[in-house]
């Protein structure tokens, strides 16, 4: 474990407990009844605090409103145990990873289901955290499985705000800020590049100095990092208005936020706009609807990149400083014929004015900035509506029919120019088109009944869900473009390309639920789901989900009804089974040929074979402990768990084929515990101070593959051409795979690597677990402060015991051809007997995927601080004036080389597939994480 990690939590924890335990506070206004009575959303309703049995955290609006966030993932980081957030890159807009209990599939999504006021959806991009209320987290599949196919990764439940009886109110919420890049890696000036290049030669390999030398570079020193790494600029408002009385209530917001990055062209615009409407039309019937309409414009910077294939941030690194951002800025010489065509007297291409400089050694790798050019936009649309009735039957027969509707529809065109780049010019302008069109119908119908007789207290729910989702997808390229064209248009190209792809997957379950409470002490709760889906084949449709957990609240017995110290204490304890079939193409007991066309010619290729699979199915257990203090002043609570996994759904790929069969493949097993702290430090007529401390630990392994599956390799580091990561029953997913570095030799400066099989010499059998990527455990901490009219916020997020393949390294430190270095590379072997750990310059052993890259990633962040004041009655009309300003991405402690140890380069958010869906712990040129000040204003009048 990183020692200063280690020292900074403990730290923490000696203040965090002498200050609950060692001040009392003479007026506590935490009421333990109001606690216990409160509600908790779970599936298909609410239920009292006091009789859950399941595992469920909740997240208020008030932990994130104050920081600069664009996505519901990001307001979940570090808020509750069991949920790891990881905001893998950090580009504008860029996808956040959210798990609830770690990976339990390989190559399904392992993404939770979030239930937007009743919605549900796999996908949160768009949705204005501004309008949200709180959030509930269902972890356990006791809770889970109601909703069968879509709970197998947990739940997220979303509340947004409604209308209020009484006084109408209208807020508006603006803020502003700068960002700049963490962090930053150094790389060699120019002296120290033309040293290595001299090694290089020295040592076998090609004579690159020549070029640096050649006049036309005279004088040239381009920082490269400061082209690209520049200040980026955030801005934010949301206006919304709410009013209501005894029959209607209603809800409106519109916002809008622009986030410019720190590499251009990368950009965030979102609009957003809101409505709820509540209504009562008459005294057995009420109508609920919500209305969202998102409009997103997304500007793209590559990143995951090596600089071969046009990533801009390792191009910031590798690009030589000799060389200058256009081809006009170097030193012309009329009889130079790389500049001038010495038959017209012409500029050759590349060196006229507004062409970006060619790199001399290979025209194809081109320099950040002109990677930068490269047009790549996205443009979508989303409706997310639910229209539902509350129908009374009887006073406690509640039927509740709903009508869902979810619309993405999306435009991405790239497109580079014929003119200013190296690579558009050899294409003549290349440049695509895809339309994206996603559409959801979701018919839902409850049947909820309650009877409350005495000691005994029963509910029972029952329903019935028909799903439709359907996909739509059109491509269109086209290359050799006419002369002067901007931007990509199919019909103007000369070379055109396309395909045309369509999908219907259908749903229809049936589920229920019994919750039953005796004596307000004793708590027993059964849910099952029967799932099918069109995607499987005949007689493999159906799936039986059941669950069942019960609590005890055992501060209600006799013994502890009077106790002064113990508030509340329940033991909890559930099973449950959930399913998941979204790694399933919707026709996979299908032969599937693709069409497509090239220049108007039809064609076809094989993209699926037929399977038999069947469900993938998690089987959870959990068991659970609240306790409550000092009149709720002090909660803690405690859960462990144990997932396993059985028929992990997996695209099996022949060499001779060119689609997948996908087949049932084996099993992984996740396990865990969980433990929160929520508490009152402090609370007077002043001053008041709250914590929330959470902590993760958790393991998962690969059981068993099925015998015609014994590994599966994945995630190819191209500048070696060997792949880094492994699946293989008895380890962790995505565990590093390679070689072990023992030494450098004094003797010659070549690697030597470590004989793990004994044979006495290095083979391929030498491979290796050189790695594994799973955190020990996670943990987030938050203070909240007040001072009379003045607050503070601070939140602080960590991991610890996961390692990064800090794959950027590999094209900083290998020393084998032109590309720049980082300044780790001063280090390298130069003289006979030398002990150092970096090798010569071009070493062929060198080039090896092996545990030299492999870095401790644990970190402590301090993630987000605020500090603000709250002006009351201000001026005439306003009734609350807030003002306050907010840092993010603060400071790190980590001992990771890279920019940032929060990151994933093959994020399944990139559109991952197969086993690669299961990868993380990969730094490989990512866009790096941003430090952000803001300052916003809150007014309500």
């Amino acid at each position: 474990m990183n020692v200063r990690i280690s020292r900074s939590l403990g730290v923490i924890a000696v203040l965090y407990f002498t200050a609950n335990f060692g001040a009392q506070t003479k007026k506590d206004t935490i009421s333990k009844e109001n606690k216990i009575e409160e509600i908790v959303m779970i599936g298909y309703g609410g239920v009292k605090k006091q009789n859950l049995t399941s595992a469920v955290s909740t997240v208020k609006a008030d932990a994130f409103d104050d920081r600069p966030i664009y996505n519901v993932g990001q307001a979940l980081q570090g808020q509750a145990a069991g949920v790891n957030v990881i905001q893998a890159s950090g580009k504008p807009g860029a996808g956040i990873e959210v798990k609830i209990r770690g990976n339990n599939s390989l190559s399904s999504s392992v993404s939770p289901l979030y239930v937007v006021d009743g919605i549900q959806t796999n996908d949160i991009n768009g949705i204005n955290t501004d309008d949200i209320l709180d959030m509930t987290i269902l972890k356990d599949a006791s809770s889970t499985a109601i909703y069968g196919i879509n709970g197998s990764s947990g739940v997220v439940i979303i509340t947004t705000k409604k209308g209020k009886q009484g006084k109408p109110q209208l807020n508006f919420n603006a803020y502003w800020g700068v960002s700049k890049a963490v962090k930053n890696i150094d790389v060699l000036n120019l002296d120290q590049y033309k040293s290595l290049l001299s090694d290089i030669k020295a040592n076998g390999g090609s004579d690159y100095l020549s070029t640096v030398n050649n006049p036309r570079y005279a004088g040239i020193d381009t920082d490269w990092r400061k082209e690209v790494f520049q200040t980026g600029f955030d801005q934010n408002y949301n206006v919304n208005y709410s009013f209501g009385n005894e029959k209607v209530k209603a809800y409106t917001a519109i916002g809008y936020q622009d986030i410019s990055g720190i590499i251009k062209p990368s950009k965030f615009q979102r609009t957003s706009v809101k409505m709820n409407l509540d209504a009562v039309l008459a005294p057995w019937l009420k109508l609920n609807s919500t209305v969202n309409y998102f409009f997103t414009s997304l500007a793209n910077t590559n990143d995951n990149l090596s600089t071969a294939r046009g990533g801009v941030v390792l191009s910031a690194f590798n690009t030589p400083s000799f060389l200058p951002v256009y081809g006009d800025q170097i030193n012309f010489n009329p009889t130079d014929s790389v500049v001038y065509d010495q038959t017209t007297g012409q500029l050759n291409d590349g060196y006229k004015p507004g062409q970006f400089a060619p790199n001399p050694y290979q025209s194809s790798w081109e320099n950040p900035v002109a990677y930068q050019s490269r047009k790549d936009k996205t443009l979508t649309q989303r409706f997310l509506s639910n229209v539902g009735l509350e129908v009374k039957l009887l006073d406690n027969l509640i039927w509740k029919p709903s009508i869902s509707f979810d619309m993405t529809d999306s435009r991405n065109t790239k497109f580079t120019d014929g003119y200013q780049t190296s690579y558009g010019r050899s294409k003549m302008g290349i440049g695509s088109q895809e339309y994206y069109l996603y559409q959801e119908y979701n018919f839902e119908n409850t049947l909820a009944y309650t009877l409350k007789r005495g000691a005994h207290d029963l509910s029972l729910l029952g329903g019935m869900q028909i799903a439709q989702k359907s996909i739509r997808t059109q491509y269109f390229s086209g290359e050799k473009f006419p002369e002067g064209t901007v931007n990509f248009s199919y019909d103007a190209a000369s070379t055109q390309g396309g395909d045309n792809h369509k999908e219907i997957g259908r749903n229809l379950s049936f589920f229920g639920r019994v919750l039953y409470t005796y004596n307000g002490k004793y708590s027993l709760m059964g849910v099952f789901r029967e799932n099918a889906y069109s995607g499987l084949a005949s007689g493999k449709k159906w799936g039986f989900f059941p669950g069942v957990s019960a609590s005890w609240l055992v501060s209600k017995e006799d013994f502890l009804a009077d106790n002064k110290v113990i508030s509340e204490l329940k033991l909890r304890g559930g099973w449950g089974q959930t399913g998941n079939v979204s790694g399933v193409p919707a026709y996979s007991h299908f032969n599937l040929f693709d069409p497509y066309w090239s220049n108007g010619v039809p064609a076809y290729k094989i993209s699926q074979y037929d399977s038999d699979i069947t469900w993938e199915t998690t089987t959870d257990t959990n068991v659970g402990l609240d306790l409550a203090f000092l009149n709720n002043r002090i909660r803690f609570t405690a859960d462990a768990y144990r997932r396993k996994t059985t028929n992990l759904i997996f695209p099996y790929t022949m060499g001779i084929l060119t689609g997948p069969i996908y087949r049932n493949a084996g099993s992984l097993e996740n396990k865990g515990l969980e433990f929160s702290l929520n508490t009152v430090n402090i609370k007077n007529e002043n001053f008041s101070w709250s914590s929330s401390f959470n902590i993760s630990f958790a393991k998962n392994k690969i059981l068993a593959f099925e015998k015609y599956l014994n590994t599966v390799d994945a995630i190819n580091i191209e500048s070696v051409g060997g792949k880094v990561i492994r699946f293989q029953p008895g380890q962790p997913l995505s565990t590093f795979y390679g070689y072990k570095v023992d030494r450098v030799d004094p003797n010659t400066g070549d690697l030597l690597y470590k004989d793990t099989n004994g044979n006495g010499y290095l083979d391929v059998d030498d491979r290796t677990a050189i790695g594994n990527p799973n955190p020990k455990y996670t943990f987030g901490f938050s203070n909240n402060f007040t001072l009379k009219n003045w607050y503070m916020d601070i939140l602080i997020t960590g991991s610890v015991g996961n390692d990064i393949y800090n794959a950027t390294r590999f094209d900083l430190e290998m020393m084998n051809d032109y590309k720049n270095q980082s300044t780790a590379v001063l280090n390298r072997w130069t003289t006979v007997g030398q002990i150092t750990d970096v090798p010569r310059a071009n070493s062929a052993s060198a080039q090896m995927i092996s545990d030299r890259f492999v870095e401790d990633g644990s970190y402590l962040k301090l993630k987000a601080v605020t500090l603000g004041y709250n002006f009351i009655n201000p001026i005439k009309g306003v009734n609350k004036l807030n003002v306050y300003a907010t840092g993010q991405n603060i400071f790190t402690i980590t001992n990771y080389s890279g920019m940032d140890p929060e990151v994933n380069a093959f994020s399944p958010n990139r559109g991952t597939s197969g086993a690669e869906r299961a990868v993380f712990g990969i730094d490989y040129g990512t866009y790096p994480q941003v430090r952000t000040f803001i300052i916003g204003l809150k007014a309500n009048f």
